[in-house]
């Protein structure tokens, strides 16, 4: 039996495993509370330290403890599978084990160069010393923590392990609160081991399972296991947990889409599982689902990070499909749900009972009625007030056949989420009246004419292009109802984070503009006439669309962001065409020509152009 503790590795496990890996508090702290919950603890409280420059980061648990051997054969084996090793499944208290890797405690020198551990178990202390130096600069793979008393030390202390971590490099202040988020949006334990942190002069913070929806306004629950999701899926009776919707769109991105747990921890952050992220419903699910089963498979699916599944496993393809057709299911029944909220809302609030007047209709004429009237319903951008006004139109002309006739035309070859901006352009620009068609097309294709004119003449980008383009945005895109000119990122930040400070160069958008629905928002950047869109050119919209993705398009309610970079030419380089294709596959970029833009204006202004043929 050694008088030493011994630490054997590779210096690359530490490197790679601790350091680059867990770089992040709230990660770190984590592998902590797994430690803890394994170690059957009632009680974690987390004390932080800010002596400016000087930070330190006290740990402290109520667990079993671990005597000098037990550090030396357990704690301190890098790499040890613990659920592998030991026979029982699960601890004294009957938890089941969370910690598998073995690699948790290399997490803390992602965030610091000391760490002291002090355990006391059946009576006896050990307290030692571990330098991240030292560790990484050992000779053959063995390093020796210094010991801070002698091994086994008889202590009248009650048991526990208290982990110290110092010279923690981070130079931020703690923020307690968004550390509490984080590590409640982990786990789903603790209803059953309490965890406090502690900072001086600031109230005291319990993490909670509820924590992590805080500020969320649950509207509509699903409840699992249930098999009519899909009851032949091999597992779908052990999958538990509960999906939720919201009223309004979720604005914590980390928080929308489902997250996945095993043993009261995740294993796959908020996510849509191959499902592409361009429905509404998407903006406004959150939710946890344990599937403890993963830890029964053969293979081992867990990431060593705990953030995604190995998705290349035959079993976890089953899970992935089981929980795209959930998802599905779900964003089916809330546009649903949501349909016949609005709907009585509207009966109640407008007087205006839309079920009646369905069913009133002879039966053929109820399939398009639920055509033009459930996207309306459905769509969460709408309010009641400007629903009841369309659906109150559409009621009032449904009876007259040139009207129904226009209706069904719209019904058959538009998206859903369209129809109710085409109507309501149907009613303001009272197109179904012969006059009023025959000045709008005169307008409109007089509006084409010069543009036109302007790409034949090589016109210059500023001033003449950008305010034709500004006064008629619809040449860019029929949806594009919302326009606005110039625009900074220090702007925007300042419209949605007051405080935020920009930590990247500030850029000037040359146009941003939404549809009608205010789901869709467009970055317009314009170049002169005659420029060849290049690499730069499209790399320059691609980080305007990333930026607005991450820091202003889901707290300001848009559900997605696309990209248009308009010029003369496109460049001939492979890389750009290459680019160009994968951007313009994903939706997030698009390259336009004005001589492809003055097309497009033709084609979707061709009945317009025909009846202002038959005036000339």
């Amino acid at each position: 039996m050694s008088d030493n503790l011994i630490l054997k590795f590779d210096p690359n496990t530490i490197e790679h495993l601790g350091i680059s890996l867990y770089s992040q508090l709230p990660s770190v702290l984590s592998e902590l509370v797994s430690n803890s919950w394994d170690a059957d603890a009632e009680k974690v409280t987390i004390e932080f330290i800010d002596n400016n420059p000087d930070k330190e980061i006290i740990y402290t648990d109520d667990g079993t403890g671990m005597t000098f051997d037990e550090l030396n054969e357990k704690y301190l084996v890098i790499g040890r599978n613990r659920r592998v090793e030991i026979s029982e499944k699960q601890s004294d208290k009957g938890r089941k084990f969370i910690g598998k890797k073995g690699l948790g405690k290399l997490s803390v020198f992602g965030i610091c160069n000391i760490v002291e551990v002090i355990s006391i178990k059946d009576g006896m202390k050990n307290h030692f010393c571990m330098d991240i130096e030292k560790v990484k600069n050992s000779k053959g793979g063995i390093y020796s923590p210094e010991l801070l008393i002698a091994k086994n030390t008889v202590t009248s202390e009650r048991r526990g392990t208290t982990i110290k971590l110092k010279k923690i490099r981070r130079k931020a202040p703690f923020e307690l609160k968004n550390i509490s988020i984080s590590l409640s949006k982990k786990f789903l334990i603790f209803d059953e081991m309490k965890v406090s942190l502690i900072e001086k002069d600031k109230p005291n913070i319990e993490i909670t399972n509820e924590l992590k929806f805080n500020g969320l306004k649950q509207q509509f629950e699903w409840l699992f296991p249930d098999k009519k999701y899909n009851e032949f899926y091999e597992y779908w009776p052990d999958v538990k947990g509960k999906i939720f919707t919201t009223e309004t769109p979720v604005k914590d991105t980390d928080m929308t889409g489902i997250y996945l747990t095993s043993r009261g921890k995740i294993v796959n952050n908020a996510s849509f599982y191959g499902l592409r992220d361009n429905d509404q419903f998407h903006s406004y699910v959150t939710g946890y689902l344990e599937v403890d089963f993963i830890d029964n498979f053969d293979d081992d699916v867990i990431s060593t990070d705990r953030h995604s599944l190995n998705w290349e496993n035959d079993k976890t393809r089953e899970l992935q499909e089981y929980l795209q057709t959930v998802i599905r299911k779900i964003g089916n029944e809330w546009k649903t749900k949501r349909s016949e909220l609005k709907n009585d809302t509207i009966r109640d609030s407008k007087l205006l009972d839309i079920r009646t007047w369905r069913d009133s209709l002879p039966t053929y004429e109820r399939e398009l009625s639920d055509k033009i009237i459930n996207p309306i319903l459905e769509n969460s951008n709408i309010d009641v007030e400007e629903s009841s006004e369309i659906i109150g139109n559409i009621i009032d002309k449904f009876d007259n056949k040139t009207f129904k006739d226009y209706a069904s035309k719209i019904a058959d070859v538009s998206r859903p989420e369209d129809i109710p901006v085409l109507l309501k352009l149907m009613d303001d620009w009272k197109s179904i009246e012969a006059k009023q068609y025959r000045d709008l097309a005169f307008a409109r294709i007089e509006v084409i004419k010069q543009f036109e004119d302007y790409i034949n003449t090589n016109t210059r980008e500023v001033p003449t292009l950008h305010n034709f383009l500004k006064k008629f945005s619809w040449l860019l895109d029929p949806r594009i109802l919302e326009f606005r000119d110039e625009v900074t990122y220090t702007k925007l930040l300042k419209e949605t984070y007051p405080d935020d400070k920009l930590d990247i160069k500030d850029r000037r958008i040359d146009f941003l503009c939404s549809n009608a629905l205010g789901e869709i928002l467009y970055v317009i950047e314009i170049k002169r006439s005659n420029f060849k869109v290049n690499k730069d050119a499209l790399e320059q919209a691609y980080e305007y669309g990333a930026f607005l993705h991450h820091k202003y398009a889901s707290t300001s309610g848009f559900s997605k962001v696309v990209c248009y970079v308009v010029g003369g030419e496109k460049s001939d380089d492979n890389l750009f065409k290459t680019k160009e294709k994968t951007y313009a596959s994903s939706g997030e970029v698009f390259v336009k020509t004005y001589r492809e833009l003055l097309e497009q204006s033709k084609e979707y202004h061709k009945e317009f152009i025909d009846t202002y043929n038959q005036y000339l």
